[in-house]
């Protein structure tokens, strides 16, 4: 299905601004990444000026896989009457969910993403798997971490699991210890460039929040990871809480009101993560 949400156009042209504006990127740039986006050509070795792989094997396409939640996997508005859900929302309710959700792939940042690099490089193709999954958290992507990401040798994986986190799931602390094992794992089963990627905010209602585990401190940990284990930084979060600081309404990048991201919300995580090939 697709989605019908949109951000008012207004709100839209200063978000997308402030990603532009807003130093998002750590110290880590995917160097390895970048080189293999360079070099493949989309042909044989013998045409290339960049020589023969080590390998002595036809260059791959570059692969990239994206380990998350529902975001990741493309989850939008509850499926209904988009204005009644809405008004039950803000109104302090809880709409009937059991119509499930609007997933439309085509609009997530993971998509747009591989659209931007398609238009930076030119001549290479590049490969997505979307490894996101509607309500997984951090402890459910470890469980299938070597399914969906070590299996593919991924030359680039954008991790993006801070949601979810429950009161069942334990503190801070817990989700610290679960994405150290799920990086720990990818740093040694692959050769990939990885990006920590910071989650955009949510406006849940106070009785789904962990209150062992605010979203603000998930979102620190991924910053201190990234810089300790040398990984890339997505820092999406800081261009939301910019938006906020600007006057701006965080809930009309919402398109469920609470969780997932409008159109406008997966262009600007796709904007933030170029800014790492870019600059």
């Amino acid at each position: 299905m697709r989605t019908k949400y949109r951000t008012k156009p207004e709100y839209a042209e200063a978000f997308l601004r402030i990603i532009d504006e807003t130093d998002t990127s750590g110290e880590v740039r995917p160097e390895r990444f970048i080189k293999i986006m360079k070099e493949n050509q989309g042909t044989i070795n013998v045409f290339s000026p960049y020589g023969i792989p080590e390998d002595g094997l036809e260059r791959k396409n570059p692969v990239i896989v994206a380990l998350g939640d529902s975001v990741t996997a493309g989850h939008f508005e509850p499926c209904g009457n988009l204005e009644e859900i809405i008004s039950v929302i803000d109104s302090g309710g809880m709409p009937d969910f059991s119509a499930g959700e609007i997933t439309d792939a085509r609009e997530c940042y993971l998509e747009k993403f591989r659209s931007l690099l398609i238009d930076h490089f030119e001549q290479t193709s590049v490969s997505t798997i979307n490894a996101g999954i509607a309500g997984d958290n951090m402890l459910g992507m470890e469980k299938r971490i070597y399914r969906d990401v070590v299996r593919y040798q991924p030359d680039l994986v954008i991790i993006n699991g801070s949601l979810n986190w429950g009161e069942e799931n334990g503190n801070s602390d817990d989700y610290e210890a679960a994405l150290r094992r799920v990086l720990a794992v990818v740093q040694q089963e692959t050769k990939a460039d990885i990006i920590l990627m910071t989650p955009n905010m949510e406006k849940m209602p106070d009785m789904l929040k962990n209150p062992m585990s605010p979203l603000i401190e998930r979102v620190e940990i991924i910053r201190k990871l990234a810089k300790e284990k040398q990984c890339c930084l997505a820092d999406t979060y800081l261009a939301w809480e910019k938006f906020e600081e600007a006057g701006y309404p965080a809930v009309e990048l919402l398109a469920n009101r609470g969780n997932h991201p409008s159109i406008t919300g997966h262009e600007g995580f796709a904007r933030v993560l170029m800014k790492l090939i870019v600059e």
